[in-house]
């Protein structure tokens, strides 16, 4: 799915979301679908999100199966997250 919205093959999915809550990557396709696909469609058919969007988030969840995640290779190592959460809060 990531190759869909995002249209690349390689690098990190750009419908990737980062959520501070859970310290977590989710798919912005299951999480903020209407961003997601007013990004990936090309500037002229961007009155098709409206339309398309009932049908991706019916469908996001049955691309991402369940236990496996998205199609994304990036992975969080550990002591990352918290190294990231440090950044941020710095003043």
């Amino acid at each position: 799915m990531g190759i869909l919205l995002s249209g690349q093959r390689r690098g990190a999915c750009t419908a990737l979301r980062w959520e501070e809550a859970g310290a977590q990557y989710r798919c912005g396709a299951m999480v903020q679908p209407r961003e997601v696909l007013r990004a990936a469609l090309p500037v002229g058919l961007g009155w098709l999100a409206p339309v398309l969007l009932p049908l991706l988030r019916r469908l996001a969840g049955r691309w991402i199966a369940a236990g496996q995640g998205c199609d994304c290779s990036l992975e969080v190592s550990p002591g990352q997250a918290a190294a990231q959460t440090d950044r941020q809060s710095a003043p």
